[in-house]
């Protein structure tokens, strides 16, 4: 039986049968709820999934060129752009 807020009515005569209904449906509850544990360890496993997303993503390898390199700019969009799609994931 679920809790119900409305028992016992004011006034009413005590009943040990709906007061141990009550408390039994109560604790029921409380049980299912998730706890502080629970929600950490859930947090922490998120995270440490998020961090996964980028372990595929190489380091970029190069040097910086002392002069204007178009095809080491592009590399260097093309590590950003990787690096971006995978933090999406």
């Amino acid at each position: 039986m679920p809790f119900d807020p409305t028992k016992p009515a004011n006034n009413s005569p005590a009943s040990s049968a709906e007061m141990r209904s009550q408390l039994t449906s109560l604790n029921a509850d409380i049980q299912q709820r998730a706890t502080q544990a629970d929600l950490a360890n859930a947090i922490a496993n998120a995270l440490q999934q998020t961090s996964a997303n980028t372990n595929g993503v190489s380091n970029f390898g190069q040097g910086a060129d002392g002069s204007y390199n178009q095809t080491q700019m592009q590399d260097l969009i093309n590590k950003v752009d990787e690096l971006i799609n995978a933090l999406r994931r």
